[in-house]
């Protein structure tokens, strides 16, 4: 009988069981990558504002007395005044942005994100020819 050698490429590790690890490979790079690079943007961002305390209730020259009189009804109109003058003014401050090493550093992660899957891909067809020709030359 004549012995017949399988050729290299119509192994099954060739076309099922490589190509699949190169794309849980890629999956799981690209997936951490965009990880960090979103932990790297959110690290960036300020923190929550401190927000001064406002008085909700009434001033002291506005609360009623037992008789359901203003107590003094001309300084509760003025403060009053004061508080809607107040509340209409705004000030509007620019939202701190990031650096430039984290810029960079986010767009680098996000960057591997995009080509994970792609460059596992590469690999493997590399490794698959490097196999392949090293079955030749024997």
């Amino acid at each position: 009988m004549i012995a017949v050698r399988e050729a290299p490429m119509d192994n099954i590790f060739f076309r099922l069981v490589l190509p699949l690890v190169a794309l849980i490979v890629g999956g799981y790079v690209a997936r951490h990558a965009f990880s960090e690079g979103m932990h790297t943007v959110i690290a960036s961002q300020p923190g929550p504002a401190a927000y001064e305390s406002t008085r909700i209730g009434p001033s002291p020259a506005c609360q009623m007395e037992s008789n359901f009189q203003v107590r003094n009804p001309l300084q509760c109109q003025m403060e009053m005044r004061a508080s809607r003058e107040e509340s209409l003014v705004f000030h509007a401050k620019p939202p701190q942005g990031m650096s430039k090493a984290q810029s960079e550093t986010a767009s680098g992660w996000f960057m591997l994100a995009a080509l994970a899957v792609p460059l596992s891909l590469g690999a493997a067809a590399l490794f698959a020819f490097l196999l392949f020709y090293a079955a030749r030359t024997e």
